[in-house]
């Protein structure tokens, strides 16, 4: 393979990734039974920022990456996903000493 081809793959495997793993903000949707505070707009970009780059310390270790309140997930359960999204946000919010939110309104705008 000459130099030129090393360097095109090189490129695109560098590439995948970003692609594959880039989600940017996600707008997390109220079930009916959530209390009627505003939208919450989870960012990506900024956990990563923080140095979290590791999708499992807040999502399952499975192989397929699920929305909370999809079947098979946390569906099942009582408030489908409002408790595990709030344990898992909140849980670790608290473990920061104040510098990451941790009151209603800091997360849901209305």
């Amino acid at each position: 393979m000459n130099k030129r081809n090393v360097l095109i793959v090189c490129c695109i495997a560098l590439l995948i990734p970003a692609f594959i793993f880039a989600q940017g903000v996600v707008k997390v949707k109220k079930t009916s039974s959530a209390p009627k505070q505003g939208t919450v707009t989870f960012d990506h970009q900024i956990h990563k920022n923080k140095g979290i780059t590791d999708c499992k310390t807040c999502h399952h270790t499975g192989n397929t990456a699920k929305k909370c309140g999809d079947s098979g997930c946390h569906w099942e359960t009582q408030n489908k996903g409002y408790n595990a999204i709030h344990s898992k946000c909140l849980g670790c919010h608290r473990t920061k000493g104040g510098k990451a939110p941790t009151l209603c309104t800091q997360c849901h705008k209305r």
